[in-house]
């Protein structure tokens, strides 16, 4: 399971350095990626809880954070879709708008949220990987809305670095 979070994070690592971009395709390959990394910091929650590295209350509320963060990003790639669907690769400015403003609310938010959750438990170091993943992920995302300074700044701000 590692190796695949280190190809994907790879691959988005290489796609992010690439040229910016400002497509639907874009923004709807990246939407689908957030639930799935999102899960995976759950399952690593209970891991870490199985092996007492985490108490019940910490274990509820990184879970939480993340499942919150996996129910977001389904809704926010179906709203992709949806949008898609509609217009097709002209989606109009106000639509992208209305994205970018959702995207931001509810994944960066949320992300965010998670971020400050791990650095206050001292166990961000056990989630390196999918942390990554996630930040990969909405980076890409917030270059597709034109972001990216705003958002990455905004995690340096919660990360220190």
């Amino acid at each position: 399971m590692k190796t695949k979070f280190l190809i994907t994070l790879l691959i988005y690592a290489v796609a992010l350095t690439g040229c910016p971009s400002k497509s639907i395709q874009d923004a709807k390959a990246t939407s689908g990626k957030i639930a799935t990394y999102a899960n995976a910091g759950v399952n690593l929650t209970r891991e870490l809880y199985g092996a007492n590295f985490l108490t019940l209350e910490q274990k509820d509320k990184i879970a939480d954070g993340f499942i919150v963060l996996a129910k977001a990003g389904i809704v926010f790639d179906q709203a992709i879709v949806n949008a898609e669907t509609t217009y097709g690769s002209n989606v109009p400015q106000n639509e992208i708008e209305r994205l970018s403003a959702v995207f931001d609310a509810q994944i960066v938010t949320k992300f965010l949220d998670i971020l400050t959750l791990l650095k206050l438990t001292n166990r961000a170091g056990n989630y390196a990987a999918v942390i990554e993943s996630l930040r990969t992920a909405i980076l890409i995302g917030a270059r597709v809305f034109g972001h990216y300074r705003d958002v990455n700044t905004r995690i340096a701000a919660v990360t220190g670095g």
